[in-house]
């Protein structure tokens, strides 16, 4: 009789527990992501808003010499040797995994408390996130297909940060070497939105709630 009204209970409490999930909003550079992930959390109020580039700055913070925080996601190459695709990729991926103990810590509380996340960064490993069990997983991976749109959106969003748009501009071709690992990454995991983001918005937030319905 005990174990029945506790199973009971359960069941009730799992009724009215609203359910929880994790959403991931990725890619590089001005594709999107910040207005993206708060477009999306008018639809999840109750959800925690996670940036991953907060966590990066405590890491740069604790590591100071590490030489993986003494370059951006796109300049990592520069410890392998010549901007090759391969070593751009090879840097990158370092760079992405620096982040996972921090990312492994938020995404356990999100399980074990029942918290309901919203990420959004280039720090977003897909294996990772699909790797923590007993948690609903959706990521959508953001990309602009038309190079000169992406270079508009870059402008756009280094409006007011001259020596941003600097480092952008100078690098541009190593971050859409990213780009294209991230969407082949994608395709061959599976299970990933991807959303172009070089038209509108509005389209693209319309394509993530349908994904997350």
């Amino acid at each position: 009789m005990g174990q029945q009204k506790k199973f009971m209970l359960d069941s009730w409490k799992m009724s009215i527990e609203p359910p929880f999930r994790v959403i991931g909003i990725y890619g590089v550079n001005a594709t999107g992501k910040s207005t993206l992930a708060h477009e999306i959390s008018r639809y999840y109020p109750e959800y925690d808003t996670v940036a991953t580039d907060n966590p990066l700055a405590i890491k740069r913070m604790l590591e100071p010499n590490n030489p993986i925080f003494q370059n951006s996601s796109y300049t990592q190459w520069k410890r392998f040797g010549e901007p090759t695709p391969k070593n751009i990729w090879a840097g990158f991926i370092q760079y992405r995994e620096s982040m996972g103990d921090f990312l492994d810590c938020l995404l356990e509380r999100a399980r074990d408390q029942r918290v309901g996340m919203i990420f959004e960064g280039i720090h977003i490993d897909p294996r990772r996130f699909f790797g923590i069990r007993g948690i609903d997983v959706n990521l959508f991976l953001l990309h602009v297909s038309d190079r000169k749109v992406h270079e508009e959106h870059t402008r756009q969003k280094c409006a007011y940060r001259p020596e941003l748009m600097d480092r952008l501009e100078t690098n541009f071709s190593y971050i859409e070497e990213i780009q294209r690992g991230l969407l082949k990454e994608a395709r061959e995991i599976g299970g990933i939105g991807i959303i172009e983001t070089g038209d509108s918005i509005k389209e693209a937030v319309s394509k993530i709630r349908e994904g997350l319905s």
